[in-house]
């Protein structure tokens, strides 16, 4: 504070800015590590048939049925997860151990 007065008093006006350099941004910092985390899990994570490290989500497929009327909703039905060396694909239905969607996200049940 007392920085900021005394510049104030030698100069017309002074601006202050927020540092948004990462190291000194909580918020970036955080960012950061989350997708330093995922990199580490996708590298950790290795084909079935050939063990090349990276096998991991390309494809994203919704359509979780609703627990009201059975009809398809927005929400995430299945992962396809696929090979980059070898080709293989597998896929993970439920991803989020969810069988039904609430109604409530439902475009059938709560338009």
């Amino acid at each position: 504070t007392s920085t900021f007065l005394n510049l104030l008093q030698k100069r017309k006006s002074v601006f202050v800015e927020t540092d948004m350099r990462a190291m000194f941004n909580p918020t970036r910092m955080k960012v950061i590590t989350r997708a330093t985390e995922k990199l580490v899990e996708k590298i950790l994570t290795e084909c079935p048939i050939c063990n090349t490290p990276g096998f991991s989500v390309t494809d994203i497929k919704s359509g979780l049925p609703c627990k009201l009327c059975k009809l398809p909703t927005k929400s995430t039905l299945e992962y396809l997860y696929s090979c980059v060396k070898c080709g293989h694909r597998s896929v993970k239905l439920n991803p989020n151990g969810k069988e039904f969607e609430d109604p409530m996200y439902c475009d059938n049940c709560n338009p």
